[in-house]
């Protein structure tokens, strides 16, 4: 099964100005790899991830594809970039959309320094494409703790709170330039059959709205009580 993990806002902040700026938000922490930091918003079953450049040098030579785009479309300013699926078996999932003609990263191993010092661990897949203009294509990831081994250390150590339990992101809304080719294409990589102009995840709705903007990009998130 296929699900929301989490959306991905590009920030020129540090993580302890967000966690300022931001009811329930607390300090991700350090991908030394990729040169960036995070702060991190929890719902009840997913999140959002605020990235920011840390060491812009590191960042620049990290063949990275979310670090890619990151550094792309901070150029023209603070933004939703892209949203990431979780799922409970990614070499599967590799071996699946490979089969079915969708060119991949490869499962790659990855790894945050939290500010305690507790070294969180994940893998993680792309479909290769060039950073551009164009939509870029959902991320996967597959954590080394269950989800709910992951959100009970979470609550444990103060990240969740009640106000965090008590939110879930209903919608993700994307401006495109053809919604149709992009509800396709989101549909066969998902395998989500489409309805109207939005795919029906578990825990969330995709909506894809036709636009002329510049950029193809997320471009808002809709968060409703979940109590």
């Amino acid at each position: 099964m296929i699900e929301l993990d989490h959306v991905v806002y590009f920030s020129k902040d540090s993580p302890e100005v967000l966690v300022q700026k931001n009811i329930g938000t607390a300090i991700g922490g350090r991908h030394k790899a990729w040169g960036t930091v995070n702060a991190l918003t929890y719902t009840k079953n997913s999140y959002i991830e605020y990235l920011s450049v840390e060491n812009l040098d590191v960042a620049k030579q990290a063949n990275h594809p979310l670090t890619k785009l990151l550094l792309n479309d901070l150029e023209s300013g603070e933004g939703w970039g892209t949203i990431c699926f979780r799922t409970e078996n990614i070499d599967k999932l590799n071996e699946r959309l490979c089969r079915d003609g969708w060119g991949t990263s490869g499962v790659l191993d990855a790894e945050r320094e939290t500010a305690s010092g507790f070294i969180r661990k994940w893998k993680m897949l792309f479909i290769n494409q060039e950073v551009s203009n164009e939509l870029p294509y959902p991320f996967f990831i597959q954590w080394e703790e269950t989800f709910e081994e992951r959100m009970q250390s979470l609550r444990e150590d103060g990240t969740i709170t009640s106000v965090n339990d008590n939110l879930a992101i209903s919608r993700c809304d994307f401006a495109v330039y053809d919604s149709q080719k992009k509800l396709e294409e989101w549909s066969e990589i998902l395998k989500v059959s489409p309805s109207n102009n939005s795919l029906k995840l578990p825990n969330t709705e995709l909506l894809f709205l036709e636009s002329k903007a510049v950029k193809e990009r997320l471009v808002s998130i809709h968060t409703t009580k979940n109590i």
